[in-house]
């Protein structure tokens, strides 16, 4: 056993096994290191290479993403952009309806027209409306005079475009603006030409006046009709009271009830005066006649006949007797000869309806005239601070601005793109 763990060295030494395993490793160790240091190292790119092919890409790119859009840019605004005239139109809503105060519509709340502020918002949807459109472009012709620089195939209105894009081409040439403050509208209209420019705006104010004085038409008409039909109940009412007038002294036989009621009142006086003398009398023939004696009976039966007398007339006054259920009455009036004082209130009832009836028809009438009066006249209109005017030069396209702008633009995407893509190739 210890001969097979022995092994001889090359020199012809004897050495322990595990020995000579450790000594073959290190042997093959330095084997491989001496490979190492005996291989050739990878040529490296030369540098200046590197940095040659990074600096064409850098300009490559620039010049492609950059310049040749600015100098597409340059060469349309040179060339082919056409110059574009602004007028500056400035109005607000103005009302001149009169005051209404004590009038029947204003009582009822029924003005005629909504207010100007809200008046002002409808006039700046209105502007950029289809229909403000299609009315302008029958007037003007608005496509033929918004194709009329042919060779700007940016700015111009475009051939066989539908009515959705010609509305949006409409809302680029025409922009409105509103002071929140004052109220104030103020629209900037853009045309190829300086009358086209003062046309467009002058048919835009025309247009928007008009549409302010139709807003309130319908209103207009409806308290016109509404005074009408007031006027109209008031005219039945009155006829109504009169005609239960009629039938009321028809039925009663009595023109004025309140004056046959002041004559009732003095007759049943005098009579009560006379009674009082006859019971005076008869007291002084009582004194020295006695109950049987004519004159005595007779001052009796005028006592007697004088009561009855007062009596029928307190009766025709007012009726005492509990229990006693009213008249029939038709129509609202009695159609019996009741009491006076039946009578009196019946008719006292009719004198104040009769009276409300013609207040109310006088103030219908009022109310008529003044809505006749309004409808008549202009509700709303607009107060026009700037007048569309003639422009004296183009105010657009700004070709140097607009072009600094589009290099400044283009400039900081490359260079934001260049560095989002070198930092991704560093990470790699």
């Amino acid at each position: 056993m210890a001969n097979e763990q022995q092994k001889k060295t090359p020199a012809g030494k004897v050495v322990p096994a595990p020995f000579a395993k450790r000594q073959a490793g290190t042997a093959l160790k330095g084997k491989l290191k001496a490979k190492k240091r005996t291989a050739k190292p990878p040529r490296p790119t030369p540098p200046r290479r590197r940095k040659r092919s990074g600096l064409m890409g850098n300009i490559g790119s620039f010049f492609l993403l950059v310049l040749l859009p600015v100098l597409a840019t340059g060469l349309y605004y040179v060339l082919f952009a056409a110059d574009q005239y602004m007028v500056e139109t400035r109005f607000s809503v103005r009302s001149s309806a009169p005051n209404l105060s004590g009038g029947l519509l204003s009582s009822l709340g029924l003005g005629l027209g909504g207010s100007s502020s809200n008046d002002t918002y409808i006039i700046l949807e209105y502007i950029h409306s289809r229909e403000i459109l299609k009315r302008i472009d029958r007037k003007l012709d608005l496509k033929r005079r918004y194709r009329r620089p042919e060779k700007d195939f940016y700015a111009a209105l475009g051939k066989n475009v539908t009515m959705d894009d010609f509305l949006d081409y409409w809302k680029s040439m025409v922009s409105v603006s509103l002071d929140h403050t004052s109220q104030i509208i103020t629209v900037n209209t853009f045309a190829f030409s300086p009358d086209d420019t003062r046309a467009i705006s002058a048919a835009i104010l025309a247009e928007s006046e008009r549409m302010i004085n139709d807003l309130s038409e319908r209103a207009r008409q409806d308290a016109v009709a509404y005074a009408k039909s007031e006027v109209m109940k008031a005219e039945k009412r009155v006829r109504d009271i009169r005609q239960r007038f009629l039938k009321f002294r028809n039925a009663n036989q009595q023109i004025d009830p309140a004056k046959q009621a002041q004559v009732q009142v003095m007759l049943v006086g005098k009579l009560e005066e006379q009674l009082a003398e006859l019971r005076t009398k008869l007291s002084e023939a009582l004194g020295y006649l006695s109950a049987n004696a004519p004159t005595v009976v007779f001052l009796k039966n005028r006592i007697k006949a004088v009561k009855r007398q007062i009596a029928e007339e307190k009766r025709k006054l007012g009726d005492k007797r509990k229990g006693r259920k009213a008249p029939p009455r038709a129509n609202g009036v009695d159609t019996d000869t009741g009491s006076l004082s039946m009578i009196l209130s019946e008719y006292e009832t009719l004198l104040v309806e009769r009276e409300f009836a013609e207040k109310f028809y006088l103030s219908a009438l009022k109310g008529l005239e003044e809505a006749r009066l309004l409808a008549n006249r202009q509700q709303r209109y607009l107060a026009t601070f700037e007048r569309p005017y003639l422009p004296d030069s183009a105010q657009y396209p700004k070709k140097i601005r607009n072009t600094f702008f589009v290099f400044l633009s283009l400039t900081l995407i490359w260079a934001l793109g260049k560095l989002i893509l070198q930092s991704v190739l560093d990470r790699m």
